[in-house]
Parts: C-alpha cells; sequence; structure tokens
C-alpha cells in the first residue's frame, strides 16, 4: 500500500461515477404586522440586539457565517468579510475587515462599510463587539457549535434579511441528508465502536474533545473518540495520550496536511504500535469543510464515515450533493 493517502473528499466525489456550545433562542420578538419594528435578538452572549428588519448590508466576520449567508442566497448583501472567507468563489471579491483573529480586524474599516448588521464570532469577539457596540453599529454574536445550532442560525438569519423560504429550504435539505446519513451509520457502525483520534495539529499536538461540533461528527459517525474527560473544545494533549488511547483511526484535516505520510506516525515515539498507524488507517477531510460549523458540515460527516466504513462508500456517494468529480 502507498505511505501517501489522498483526502478522503476526492473519493467521495468520485464515486458519483458509481452511481456550536452556547444555546439560546435567538428571536425573541417580532411583529410581522409592521415592518418598521425592530427584531430583539438573543445571541449567544444573552445580549438583547435590537434590528431593524430586513438587513441588507452585512459583515461577516467568521468564513462558516459567511457560507451560510451565500447558501441563503445572500452574498450581494455582503459587504465585508475577512481574509479566510474564501467560498465560495465569489466571496473572493468581498472588500477585507481583517483576518479572522481580533488583532487584525480593523474596526474602522467595518465602519466605512455602513453596515446595518455585523455577524462575530460569540467565542472570540467580545472585544471588537463591544466596540461596534460604543459606535452604535448592531452586532449579534453568533456561531452554531452543533448541527441543531447550525439550523437554528440558518432560520433565524432568514427572518432577520427576509429569506425565511430559502433558510426553511435549506435546513430542510440539511436535515434530509442528516437522516439519510444516519440510516447508513446505523446499518455499518461496529460494536464495540472503533476508537478514533482527530488530530487538529501535530505541533503542539491537538486534538478535537466530544463537546465540539467535530467531536459532535465523530459521535454520530458511532465512533468513540479517544478523549472524553476535558471541557475543553480544541484541547492540547501528549503524544503519550494517544498510544495509550489506542484509536483504531486517525483523521486529520487537509488544512494540515497535503498528503498523510505513514512514515511520519510511525517515527512518532511509541506510535508505530498505534492500531491504526499499524493498519495505515489514516484519513484526511477536507479542512474547510470540516473546521467550519456551516453548510458544508454534513459533506464533511460524509468523509467521516467513508474513512469509518469503507463498504459504505456507494451509499455515501448516493447522498452527496457535490456536482463535480475530481481525483
Amino acid at each position: 500500500m502507498s505511505n501517501k493517502l489522498h483526502s478522503l473528499a476526492n473519493l467521495v466525489v468520485g464515486l458519483l461515477v458509481l452511481g456550536c456550545n452556547q444555546s439560546s433562542t435567538l428571536v425573541e420578538s417580532f411583529d410581522s404586522g409592521d415592518e418598521t419594528q425592530p427584531l430583539v435578538i438573543i445571541d449567544r452572549l444573552d445580549r438583547e440586539v435590537p434590528v431593524g428588519p430586513p438587513v441588507k448590508r452585512i459583515v461577516s466576520l467568521s468564513p462558516a457565517t459567511t457560507e451560510l449567508l451565500f447558501a441563503l442566497n445572500l452574498g450581494d448583501q455582503v459587504v465585508g468579510a475577512t481574509k479566510n472567507c474564501n467560498y465560495p468563489q465569489q466571496a473572493l471579491d468581498i472588500p477585507r475587515v481583517g483576518g479572522g483573529t481580533i488583532e487584525s480586524i480593523s474596526s474602522e474599516t467595518i465602519v466605512s462599510l455602513k453596515p446595518d448588521l455585523v455577524l462575530c464570532k460569540w467565542d472570540t469577539h467580545q472585544p471588537l463587539l463591544e466596540t461596534l457596540d460604543r459606535l452604535k453599529i448592531p452586532v449579534c454574536a453568533i456561531g452554531a457549535q452543533s448541527l441543531e445550532e447550525l439550523y437554528e442560525e440558518s432560520l433565524w438569519i432568514g427572518l432577520l434579511t427576509d429569506r425565511d423560504e430559502e433558510a426553511s429550504g435549506l435546513v430542510s435539505e440539511m436535515k434530509s441528508r442528516h437522516e439519510q446519513l444516519a440510516k447508513i451509520v446505523a446499518k455499518h457502525e461496529q460494536d464495540p465502536p472503533l476508537r478514533v483520534f482527530y488530530e487538529v495539529w501535530d505541533e503542539p499536538l491537538m486534538t478535537a474533545a466530544p463537546n465540539s461540533f467535530i467531536g459532535e461528527m465523530l459521535s454520530m459517525a458511532g465512533l468513540e473518540n479517544i478523549l472524553s474527560d476535558t471541557s475543553v473544545r480544541y484541547p492540547r494533549i501528549s503524544s503519550e495520550t494517544v498510544v495509550e488511547g489506542k484509536p483504531d483511526l486517525i483523521l486529520a484535516p487537509t488544512s494540515h496536511f497535503e498528503n498523510v505520510e505513514i512514515d511520519a506516525f510511525v517515527s512518532r515515539p511509541g506510535w508505530s504500535s498505534v492500531p491504526a498507524v499499524v493498519n495505515e488507517r489514516i484519513y484526511l477531510i477536507s479542512g474547510d469543510e470540516v473546521s467550519r460549523c456551516g453548510p458544508r458540515l454534513l459533506d464533511a460527516w460524509a468523509e467521516i464515515i467513508l474513512a469509518a466504513y469503507p463498504d459504505a462508500a456507494e451509499e455515501i456517494s448516493a447522498t452527496s450533493t457535490k456536482p463535480e468529480v475530481s481525483r
């Protein structure tokens, strides 16, 4: 077997030739009889955010949010985004307000874009949120950490922007595919379950805990995370933890590796005896898709399921929404 294993995304698509942590109710009130009345939103930080519907000019401060806005046919209303907002292709034409970190984002640039609403991440952008509040710029803290929160935020943004039908359709489509994939998992999952290690990064060694949305996808795929005793979503861990955890499967994002070098894992102290390394069950999952709790998250879940259960390949490909074949 080759010591280079390619991204599972290519296999998922190629087979077509064969056949979030905080929880709140976001919309507090909405008077549908009077469009001049503002929505009052309870965001992920439990802040009351009045916004006059429908929103027309939006600044998005996370790639997942930008993808969601485009999925709701709101791309032409996104007037600002971060340097990391790279999907879909049209997103590359949006004016940039900085990178993804709080230090790199320019509040001056955001102000100059005259947004009706800024969508920021509840867990990383709080200082900026306070600045925008002082400047009287409507800002809402979001950032789904689970599929259910993603569905919720989709419907909420649809309501804010007069895209109710699009939002309901998107959520219905995602839920339908979710159900299809869940049936495949139920048919193929093993007892005892396969043990999995998800490598977010190698230096320092980091993983995805069960309370992250990546951890949720691993669990939904019928896999047992080797890490279960932490409240940190993406903790640093020791190499010994992986060796002691004896994962049957190792997954990593393509943003971490271009290809998996089996020899590189074998050379790590103690890892030559890890079942996933011995059996060469180390796979790459599409980095942007698996790392963003956005509309493409189910594509990443399909890749995870394929890594765990190769025999389910044709069933998984039948659920794919990707239009092109590439290897």
